[in-house]
């Protein structure tokens, strides 16, 4: 064997062996407890095959704020065969509900990515209260040219009030207690973690494992 060839090998079982210690690293890289923990009531999926990802947020909540465009980039390389839901939470307040009822309606009217950030916006950057639907009103359009009559026309409606119901009922289910709070596969939660993504991502590829019965 040539000096050559021999140095060529041995870089690959270098290089082979650095990846099973940086696989094992990654397999130990976050802990349940610790990093993310179950949820109170697991909930099984509609789906096996995939895997949806919540995220309890509050328009008024600046880590909210703070983990969007974190979260907006990590929407664009998404794994296929993850879905993605935003869930808004009151958090038990009155202003809490309001941005709850503007989620809703935006998402009634089809304008929920033209309201999303330019809502976070009002709030966080402009430090606009934004906690009456008079002012929630007046942003929807400036922002998306709806009528006001269009606004006033879903906004307390069954299919709004609906959706409130169901992301409370889900809050209470999964034990939401603070915001940012995200959800993976009905079964895990992360929140309040310096490189929450990650985790999250961390926890797709368990959830993944474990239903394949690894």
């Amino acid at each position: 064997m040539s000096i050559r060839l021999f140095k060529s090998i041995a870089k690959l079982c270098v290089a082979a062996l650095g990846a099973v210690a940086l696989q094992a690293a990654a397999a130990d890289a976050y802990e349940l407890g610790t990093h993310y923990k179950q949820v109170r009531e697991v909930q099984t999926p509609a789906d096996p095959k995939r895997i949806t990802v919540e995220e309890f947020f509050w328009y008024g909540c600046p880590h909210c704020f703070k983990l969007d465009p974190e979260l907006a980039t990590w929407l664009q390389k998404k794994p296929a065969d993850v879905d993605f839901v935003r869930v808004p939470n009151t958090l038990g307040r009155p202003e809490g509900e309001v941005h709850a009822r503007a989620f809703y309606i935006a998402q009634t009217l089809g304008i929920g990515d033209k309201i999303h950030k330019p809502l976070f916006d009002a709030i966080n950057v402009r430090h606009y209260p934004m906690n009456s639907l008079d002012s929630i009103r007046a942003l929807f359009v400036e922002v998306s040219g709806i009528k006001p009559a269009d606004f006033d026309g879903v906004a307390s409606s069954f299919v709004v009030d609906s959706g409130m119901r169901r992301a409370e009922q889900s809050a209470r289910a999964y034990a939401i207690t603070s915001v940012p709070t995200i959800v993976i596969g009905g079964k895990y939660m992360v929140a309040g973690q310096a490189d929450e993504m990650k985790v999250v991502d961390f926890v797709i590829e368990k959830i993944r494992k474990e239903r394949k019965g690894g």
